[in-house]
């Protein structure tokens, strides 16, 4: 009896053992053929993505404006892989389910990119010139200012094709000057500079015949784009002349009046002007520190030029959903801005100028006009217009610096002085688009108060000449 039980006890423990294998073994079965219908989606996916990866495709439907040449080769071997790898996978060369799953949330995080960069495009156009600007800012080769041995900083010339990109992916713009029309401002007219690093045409050291050239000296407030509109304007007056005027835009934004000290000495006088304008009285306030900081030739406020690391470069790039939020979060990066490539990082008082940066201020301009006088360089000077909105706050630095070139032009009958600020602050608040840039209508009123100056000084030559 003990002998019958236990073979019955063998055989229906053999029979329990059987089954459970059969179960595993179905059980495997439905987890393999789920996992292969799992693989077979994610390749699939893949396919889809990698399409909509391909260069002709996403430029058209989820790049923010306009890519570039290195953005193209990237997204063509992206898009090559994903389909590789894709059609390796869906005819079952490819096994390791670990792959799949790491492939499948890579192809998520894409598509709640293409899905970000989707919404933009249709929802908020109005964000994809601001988006593109700022991931044209990580791109060196999209820098419109490079360092340079004297005069810390210039306009890096023309030369690239991709002129489609226009002002707006100048990628230095400036933390006082943020805003619509202050990118042109502080970085000239249209961020595009000529063979010297200026705004404008390209300069020639040869003056043609019967031109009379004038040289534009001065920071942003010069490069904005007045001197075109005073070349237009003598032009258009002087019409029945002999003589045609030709006037060069030597500003640039941020300089103070020790760059455009040195600009004058090492590049203006080789064009040989006849007619220099200086329009200066901004940015050497921010020069201002304590007496024993302070030095003359602002080496305790300016340094070598050198434009700051982003080290989180190739996400922003990458991913304009990281680029929302991160500029949600701080609007202001200090990477985005030419103080952080060209200033000592310090604390600045706000007081009002004290004796020796005044006097600094005024060695600068004087300077200029001393060596123009040796050379017979005809100097006009102005003094700098600004607004009067409460908005701003009150700009007693301006009218000190007004004021020292009242000075100057007081005591030096050789000036032909036009006194824009008397002329224009507080009369025409309305043509002001921040502190000190003004607009068309503003640049062209400039444009005419120096016109006749530089016109009636023509005309009295004109009737000595016997």
């Amino acid at each position: 009896m003990a002998v019958a039980e236990q073979r019955t006890f063998r055989r229906t423990s053999l029979n329990v053992w059987r089954g459970r294998v059969r179960a595993r073994t179905k059980a495997s079965a439905a987890v393999e053929r789920a996992m292969d219908a799992f693989r077979k989606f994610v390749s699939g996916y893949a396919v889809t993505i990698s399409l909509l990866l391909a260069p002709p495709i996403f430029e058209r439907f989820f790049a923010m404006l306009y890519l570039f040449q290195g953005e193209r080769v990237i997204l063509w071997i992206a898009s090559v892989l994903l389909m590789s790898i894709s059609l390796y996978g869906f005819f079952g060369r490819l096994r390791r389910t670990w792959f799949y799953f790491v492939l499948f949330n890579l192809l998520v995080l894409i598509s709640v990119e293409l899905g970000a960069r989707s919404a933009v495009k249709l929802f908020f156009p109005n964000k994809e010139v601001s988006l593109a600007r700022r991931a044209a800012w990580t791109y060196d080769q999209l820098r419109k200012l490079t360092g340079h041995p004297f005069l810390q900083f210039n306009g890096i010339s023309s030369t690239t094709g991709n002129q489609r990109l226009g002002w707006y992916f100048s990628n230095l713009n400036s933390r006082q000057l943020e805003g619509v029309d202050s990118l042109e401002a502080s970085t000239g007219n249209r961020g595009v500079f000529n063979n010297f690093g200026f705004v404008g045409r390209d300069f020639a050291y040869a003056k043609p015949p019967g031109v009379i050239r004038i040289a534009a000296l001065g920071a942003s407030t010069t490069a904005d784009g007045y001197p075109a509109m005073l070349e237009e304007y003598l032009n258009a007056t002087v019409a029945a002349q002999s003589n045609r005027f030709e006037v060069m835009n030597f500003g640039h934004g941020y300089w103070t009046s020790a760059h455009v000290l040195v600009n004058f000495v090492l590049n203006v006088i080789d064009f040989a002007p006849d007619y220099i304008v200086i329009h200066q009285a901004a940015n050497d306030e921010h020069a201002r520190a304590s007496e024993a900081e302070f030095r003359g030739d602002y080496s305790h406020y300016l340094k070598v030029f050198q434009p700051p690391r982003i080290p989180d470069r190739y996400i922003l790039r990458v991913s304009v959903l990281y680029r929302t939020l991160k500029f949600y979060r701080n609007p202001n990066p200090e990477w985005m801005f030419v103080e952080a490539a060209s200033q000592i990082r310090r604390k600045e008082p706000q007081r009002p100028l004290n004796a020796r940066e005044l006097g600094v201020f005024r060695r600068n301009i004087e300077t200029i006009i001393d060596v123009a006088s040796v050379r017979h360089i005809k100097v006009v000077l102005t003094t700098m217009p600004h607004s009067t909105d409460e908005r701003y706050g009150p700009l007693n630095y301006m009218d000190q610096l007004n004021e020292v070139l009242r000075s100057i032009a007081a005591n030096d009958d050789r000036l032909l002085f036009v006194d824009l600020d008397k002329q224009m602050t507080g009369k025409v608040n309305h043509l002001f688009v921040d502190p000190v840039h003004v607009n068309d209508a503003g640049r062209r009123m400039k444009a005419e108060y120096l016109g006749n100056r530089i016109i009636e000084d023509e005309e009295r030559i004109l009737l000595k000449t016997p």
